[in-house]
């Protein structure tokens, strides 16, 4: 088979190390890593084939620096990673595929109200899908009547921006826990704080943020990570998230859960997905959505980035897609690690 050319954005995000080095290690033909990032020290500057260092994906150059390398570079495909880059290249895809390459996103409007956690909540409030009880506020007023009708002091209650991934912006407000406990013995991370303590940070700041004020949920933390065409899923692994550390899991365990499952079909067809998703889930409550690829367990024999990639230049159907299924291997694990390079930066 011919080599294949992958232009991969967000080559230094915490899942690109396993994408890259999955890809690299297909079997039945040459693949070539393009990546791009913001920051020239990412793992993509050494792992990658190429690299080209982007604008950030708000910017206004970053649709034209993406032009340019696609020029360059010819790539058969574009596979974005980063959820700050995701809405631009939704909205840009028919510009981008005009250049000449294929552009593994979903519709602008699934991408939208995926990234959106107002919008997503709000369309999926009334489903089969469970969602937290949640407030969107913009206001100071709002924050405080949301937090009490939500139960607060009595019950802890959540919030973060809806424009955020991950735990940016993710506190849980709470008056049970000891300050002198999260200073002495949790780690300086800690998402923990006080009424009293938010009153210091926005009590008076005229320039009241965006917020979802939402139910402080518990559960096993899963993810599903659906392979999807077209609104339907055609497999998907679901694995569970532990030993969080600075926001990030950094161990994964793949299970099985019929019920996310039924909710991962459901979240796919009401937002006519297409190509890798990952969806969060605490309990049974979806948290977050990403329609983009995020990280992956890699089972023996089942590489999905590549498999996504043959779907899109259809080179395998989705039936062949589905009878990879069989490849995921329930309890298997992954660990994430801390790792180092070294190079000259004469």
């Amino acid at each position: 088979m011919e080599e294949l050319r992958v232009l991969l954005t967000a080559a230094g995000c915490p899942g690109a190390a396993p994408v890259i080095r999955q890809l690299k290690q297909v079997d039945e033909r040459s693949v070539k890593i393009i990546g791009t990032d913001i920051d020239q020290y990412k793992i993509g500057a050494h792992w990658c084939d190429r690299f080209h260092l982007v604008p950030r994906g708000t910017s206004p150059e970053f649709i034209p620096r993406l032009l340019e390398i696609i020029e360059l570079e010819r790539p058969h495909v574009l596979l974005p990673q980063s959820s700050s880059e995701i809405i631009a290249i939704a909205g840009n895809r028919e510009l981008l595929e005009a250049a000449g390459t294929r552009v593994m996103v979903a519709s602008e409007r699934a991408v939208k109200i995926s990234e959106n956690k107002a919008e997503l909540y709000s369309f999926f409030e009334d489903s089969p899908v469970k969602v937290p009880d949640f407030r969107h506020v913009s206001s100071l007023e709002q924050f405080v009547s949301s937090t009490e009708e939500l139960g607060y002091p009595d019950n802890p209650v959540c919030f973060k921006p809806p424009f955020s991934k991950g735990s940016r912006g993710f506190r849980i407000l709470s008056e049970d826990v000891s300050r002198k406990e999260i200073i002495l013995k949790q780690r300086p991370f800690s998402y923990f704080i006080s009424m009293n303590e938010f009153m210091d940070v926005f009590g008076k700041d005229d320039d009241f943020p965006e917020l979802l004020v939402m139910e402080y949920v518990q559960g096993i933390d899963c993810t599903t990570d659906p392979l999807t065409r077209n609104g339907k899923v055609l497999l998907c692994p679901i694995k569970s998230r532990h030993n969080e550390r600075c926001g990030l899991p950094m161990k994964f365990i793949q299970v099985e859960s019929p019920e996310l499952l039924e909710s991962t079909r459901h979240i796919v067809k009401a937002l006519d997905l297409d190509w890798i998703v990952n969806a969060q889930f605490i309990g049974e409550h979806l948290i977050e959505l990403n329609p983009r690829i995020s990280t992956q367990i890699f089972a023996p024999g089942l590489n999905i980035p590549y498999l996504a990639i043959k779907l899109l230049l259809e080179e395998i159907t989705p039936d062949e897609v589905r009878a990879c299924s069989s490849k995921i291997n329930i309890g298997q694990a992954s660990v994430r690690y801390y790792n180092q390079i070294f190079f000259d930066d004469n």
